[in-house]
């Protein structure tokens, strides 16, 4: 697996957290779909957007060669980020002890990917924004250049 520079590579990366949260989701679906069903589609739901921001980050990151990932903000909703399984472990073994809790479990950790889903998205479309202003203003000026104003 290829890292971009400075960044260390990880063991467990975006892509696992996924597919544990993902599993998580359609064992307590299965377990109790009259609790549980709703609240495991919400889950299914926020990791389809999350995975669609991750791709559109990456493709404006490859497009522009700005770094469009979110770091170092201390918040809630970006708190999971990489470390997604974390959540979805910590929301099974609770779940586990107390399956009635499950529903409301499943929704936090769902409104939580799903904001930070839409943080990676904005912060997308704020570099493509600005990377298209920066390079109309350049063929502004070379535009201005040749004109002799």
């Amino acid at each position: 697996m290829a890292t971009r520079p400075g960044r260390p590579p990880l063991a467990a990366g975006p892509a696992l957290g996924s597919v544990l949260t993902l599993a998580l989701a359609l064992a307590f679906a299965w377990w109790d779909p009259a609790q549980n069903r709703w609240p495991a589609l919400a889950l299914v739901l926020a990791l389809g957007l999350d995975t669609a921001a991750r791709t559109a980050a990456r493709a404006v990151r490859q497009r522009t060669g700005v770094e469009t990932e979110i770091r170092g903000l201390p918040s809630s909703m970006l708190a999971l980020g990489k470390a997604m399984g974390i959540g979805a472990l910590v929301v099974a073994g609770v779940s586990y002890l107390r399956p009635d809790l499950f529903p409301l479990l499943a929704s936090a950790l769902a409104g939580l990917v799903a904001m930070g889903a839409c943080a990676r998205l904005a912060l997308a479309r704020m570099v493509v924004a600005i990377e298209a202003a920066e390079r109309a203003e350049a063929e502004a000026k070379r535009k201005g250049e040749g004109t002799g104003r």
